[in-house]
């Protein structure tokens, strides 16, 4: 069963995405927001973090929630654990599924999976296309007994969504390293750019909201197409 206050920010980010709140520039209060979903406060408060993590609002102290600037659709999130889908809602994005196929994990991937060696996984490799252009090659390692089924139907489409809406998992954190490095022919070929040509890289190690680690993953973009951000809030 998803956690409320994750399904209050799912509802309030769907309502901002939609334009609901452009007019006055401003959420409700935490108290009519409490009321509206028959809430405690600490709930609404917990569902406001999100959508300030995920830099749809700040909030002033005694005047209330108001909407950020919006940013360029085309950037990826980094703050956002819900996939390439989530972070660009205004482009038309495809998939070509690559390979996905069940494997053990090595040594190697047992250590960084927290898990046995010969774990059963999920491996998949998929050809992400914005708005007709190649745009990203993502290699996923999923615990099998955290994702017990995953098919070329649902991998042609939001991974995540089906994660989160289908199999109901609280996906926590993520840890995420962002490098560069020179591309294989292979790599290069699928997103149209030359052997030797740089590629952007994060790989992201993302656990459960228990700490339990269930993925592994890391996307290659396109060095001109893909862009970065990262909002940061103090308080």
């Amino acid at each position: 069963m998803a956690v409320k206050y994750r399904e209050i920010a799912e509802f309030l980010e769907k309502e901002i995405t939609e334009g609901k709140f452009d007019e006055t520039n401003k959420l409700p209060t935490e108290e009519e927001l409490a009321k509206q979903f028959e809430v405690s406060r600490s709930t609404v408060r917990k569902a406001v973090t999100q959508l300030v993590n995920r830099g749809y609002i700040y909030q002033v102290q005694g005047s209330g929630m108001f909407l950020r600037k919006k940013s360029e659709t085309d950037y990826i999130n980094l703050g956002s654990l819900r996939g390439l889908t989530k972070d660009l809602p205004a482009k038309i994005i495809e998939t070509k599924v690559l390979e996905l196929h069940v494997m053990e994990a090595d040594d190697e991937l047992a250590s960084r999976l927290q898990c046995e060696t010969g774990a059963k996984l999920y491996y998949t490799k998929r050809l992400r296309i914005v708005n007709e252009e190649p745009f990203s090659i993502e290699i996923s390692y999923f615990k099998k007994d955290i994702v017990p089924y995953l098919n070329e139907e649902i991998a042609v489409q939001s991974i995540y969504t089906y994660l989160i809406e289908d199999l109901k998992l609280s996906i926590g954190f993520a840890d995420k390293v962002i490098n560069c490095a020179l591309m294989e022919e292979d790599t290069a070929n699928l997103l149209q750019l030359k052997s030797g040509d740089p590629g952007l890289i994060i790989e992201n190690t993302v656990s459960l909201t228990n700490g339990i680690i269930f993925e592994l993953s890391k996307s290659i973009f396109h060095f001109q197409k893909a862009k970065i951000l990262n909002r940061v809030s103090f308080k």
